[in-house]
């Protein structure tokens, strides 16, 4: 059963939405669960207060409170394995949505031709079992955690474990950080000495041989890994990732 989230202040549009949901959903065959909301504080206080975790999310961008781009990046944020399709009057906020990951970007005048791809690709998304966020997936004792690359500091190893260290929190895995770290994101690290990988975002300044985290963490650089880890640093300022 697919869990869909449904978000539009106009009822009407809401419920033009849910029908659009309900026809892609039949059309593939697909067993759903819809929850409908007119506010994006709504949403937030079924997902805060009663832990509900949707797969897929259907979002206005221009409503009363706050706005769709503000709430698909808290839904980055809690949930980053919700596939995300924007669904919208405006033309105008085309590039504004690329401040939160998202799967498609819909006007509502165009809907009946290009909300059926991207119903599909975020089913083919859920399908594969690919977070939205880039995020990287531990495992330890049966439980698996996802945790999105901005909220990492550094990973480290640790005897016969590694270590995911974020501001609040850390994650375990007994695979070793190269491991852990998929090809696709092994962009966002700096691998800076024997047993660490720090995460790029984290990083605030270089003080010789150490990283200064921006929680003030230090991260030692050794020399085996000083002429590359310098690049990368240098690299990622002027070019980004």
């Amino acid at each position: 059963m697919i869990r869909i989230a449904i978000c539009d202040d106009n009822s009407v549009h809401l419920q033009t939405a849910s029908q659009r949901v309900d026809a892609e959903m039949k059309q593939h065959e697909r067993k759903y669960s819809a929850k409908l909301f007119h506010s994006a504080e709504e949403l937030i206080h079924e997902i805060e207060q009663n832990g509900y975790s949707p797969e897929i999310a259907v979002l206005d961008i221009e409503m009363d409170g706050e706005d769709g781009i503000t709430l698909a990046k808290r839904l980055n944020q809690y949930l980053p394995l919700c596939r995300i399709i924007f669904l919208t009057s405006y033309i105008d906020y085309a590039p504004e949505v690329y401040e939160a990951e998202h799967i498609r970007f819909v006007v509502k005048k165009t809907a009946d031709q290009f909300f059926p791809a991207a119903m599909t690709k975020a089913l083919s998304s859920l399908d594969a079992n690919r977070t939205v966020v880039p995020s990287i997936i531990t495992r330890e004792k049966g439980t698996s955690h996802v945790i999105p690359i901005p909220q990492i500091l550094y990973i480290s190893k640790v005897g016969r474990k590694s270590h995911v260290y974020c501001e609040d929190m850390t994650y375990s895995d007994y695979r070793r950080p190269a491991d852990l770290i998929p090809a696709e994101l092994e962009k966002y690290f700096i691998h800076c000495h024997q047993g660490y990988w720090v995460c790029i975002h984290a990083i605030q300044e270089l003080d010789h041989m150490e990283f200064v985290l921006k929680n003030g963490t230090r991260i030692p650089i050794s020399r085996n890994y000083r002429e590359d880890a310098r690049k990368r640093f240098f690299d990622s300022m002027i070019h980004g990732i």
